[in-house]
């Protein structure tokens, strides 16, 4: 008896090896997609927020401005160079008095015990002045989107501090 012909198997064998390296090339273009989605997600929010931290500083560096009250300082509204296209804003993302929302003064006991007052067990006395008062200051960084205020991607800090004396 003759042994069975094994032609085309070549083309069959072929044809699977294709298939199989069709399939892993695939694999490696989504991997390698869903990588740099990750890294470019992660690069936007390393950028905001950098830029959130740069509108504190310069919101707490407008705070020695002479004669000027915390509470009355201007809404922020700054371009941050770096080619990011982000943006200082002050206030919350919804707010529509952003002036009013951008500072505001906590009650004295906000932060705990005065470091400028005098204690005992019994009592507190507080030295001449109090020490300093209590803000909140929300500062808040934009990047992309259109004038409307919740549109693009947006990040907001909210810090407490003592200003004064």
């Amino acid at each position: 008896m003759r042994p069975p012909s094994q032609r085309g198997s070549a083309l069959l064998l072929a044809v699977i090896v294709v298939m199989v390296a069709a399939v892993i090339g695939v694999a490696m273009m989504r991997f390698g997609a869903r990588e740099v989605a990750g890294a470019t997600a992660s690069q936007r929010q390393q950028a905001l927020s950098s830029c959130a931290e740069l509108g504190r500083q310069v919101i707490l560096s407008r705070f020695h401005a002479v004669g000027t009250a915390p509470t009355g300082l201007p809404a922020l509204s700054e371009p941050v160079d770096g080619g990011t296209g982000a943006t200082i804003l002050g206030g919350h993302f919804d707010s529509t008095n952003v002036q009013l929302d951008q500072v505001n003064f906590l009650p004295d006991a906000a932060f705990g015990v005065d470091r400028g007052a005098v204690q005992t067990i019994s009592n507190r006395v507080f030295v001449t002045g109090g020490g300093a008062r209590p803000m909140k200051v929300v500062v808040r960084c934009k990047m992309g989107g259109d004038a409307t205020p919740t549109s693009g991607r947006q990040l907001e800090v909210e810090f407490g501090l003592r200003f004064g004396i």
